[in-house]
């Protein structure tokens, strides 16, 4: 019969206690700091942003005069051109003689009634109507409908006109055709539409 001898027992090890670490206490001056300096930053944002708003308004509100001598504000120009393509609506119809008036004082062989004219007359709708708006007109309109290389543009400019820039080129239409029945040639025509309206011209041209 074989004897067992009982092992003796091991020691129990006294569990470690780990005593928590004591916060970090925020003084009230670096409380008062951090207080201030998110305020400093908050301020500055509305600073920044208020800043930006005036330098905005005050542009919008800078006054360009016309040719014509009217006054225009930089906000009054994005009232009379837009990024977005009004859908087609003649402003020269046939019932107008405006390319009728151009024909009889120029002397150029083409159809007014024709779609497709001959190139000088493009030049001259661009002096004689888009030539009353402000100088920045022509080019922001060129701008959104830019020409192919064959210097066709996809759509007419007046499209990218607002409903208020186009009653104002109606107005210019309407101008230039009732000046153009008072006169005999292209030169006088264009004599005129300076004196009335500082619209510019060149000599060689006739």
């Amino acid at each position: 019969m074989k004897n067992y001898t009982e092992s003796p027992a091991e020691p129990v090890q006294p569990p470690v206690v780990v005593s928590p670490k004591p916060k970090a206490e925020v003084s009230k001056k670096s409380q008062e700091q951090q207080a201030l300096l998110g305020q400093m930053l908050i301020q500055g944002a509305d600073y920044l942003a208020k800043t930006a708003k005036q330098v905005r308004l005050k542009r919008e509100q800078e006054v360009i005069e016309l040719r014509s001598g009217f006054k225009i504000t930089i906000g009054e120009i994005n009232a009379i051109v837009s990024a977005n393509r009004l859908p087609y609506a003649p402003l020269f119809p046939n019932s107008i003689p405006f390319f009728s008036e151009l024909k009889r004082l120029s002397g150029l062989d083409f159809d007014p009634a024709q779609f497709i004219k001959p190139s000088v007359v493009g030049t001259w709708l661009c002096e004689i109507i888009y030539g009353r708006f402000s100088k920045e007109v022509l080019p922001a309109l060129r701008a959104v409908n830019p020409a192919f290389t064959n210097g066709v543009r996809p759509h007419k400019l007046f499209q990218y006109l607002t409903p208020e820039g186009q009653a104002k080129l109606e107005q210019f239409r309407d101008e230039a055709v009732d000046l153009m029945k008072t006169c005999a040639t292209m030169y006088e025509f264009r004599q005129k539409l300076f004196q009335q309206y500082a619209v510019p011209y060149q000599i060689e041209t006739f």
